[in-house]
């Protein structure tokens, strides 16, 4: 009876569990580098949305401040957000659009979208949020809301 001697055989089996348990290690890291970026991205989104939520309200509140029957409108607001260190983080563009109750304002320079409409005078906001290159995917939210005056 002869005796098969499998010294080589041992090696192999080794490389071959410490292939599998690297290629293990590998894929783990992978799912919590996606699961990491998606949070991040998931809170940046949310973010942007809730300022394009109070950049609404604040054109709002600017515009109810404006006489529009004294020929003077809002039509546009640039806002910029910046972190606590000074970059700047989001970039907010609103424009605004009115419908007039009476005639629309002669010379006031109004974005108007309708005129003696015989209804309260009304406006059009637009808000649209950017980041500014602080994630790996572009963010950009855009609000419209239709307040009255």
């Amino acid at each position: 009876m002869s005796v098969i001697k499998r010294k080589g055989f041992a090696m192999i089996l080794a490389i071959f569990v410490v292939v599998i348990v690297a290629s293990g290690g590998a894929l783990l890291l992978s799912n919590a580098s996606i699961g990491s970026k998606s949070i991040s991205d998931s809170y940046l989104r949310a973010q942007a949305e809730l300022l394009a939520q109070s950049a609404t309200e604040y054109a709002l509140m600017r515009a109810q401040d404006v006489n529009t029957s004294a020929g003077t409108c809002l039509n546009q607001l640039d806002i910029r957000v910046n972190d606590a260190d000074g970059n700047n983080m989001f970039d907010i563009n609103v424009s605004l659009a009115y419908s007039f109750e009476g005639a629309s304002p002669i010379g006031a320079g109004c974005t108007t979208l309708a005129s003696n409409t015989g209804k309260n005078t009304m406006v059009l906001i637009d808000a649209t949020v950017t980041d500014h290159d602080i994630s790996t995917e572009e963010i950009r939210t855009h609000k419209r809301s239709w307040q009255e005056l």
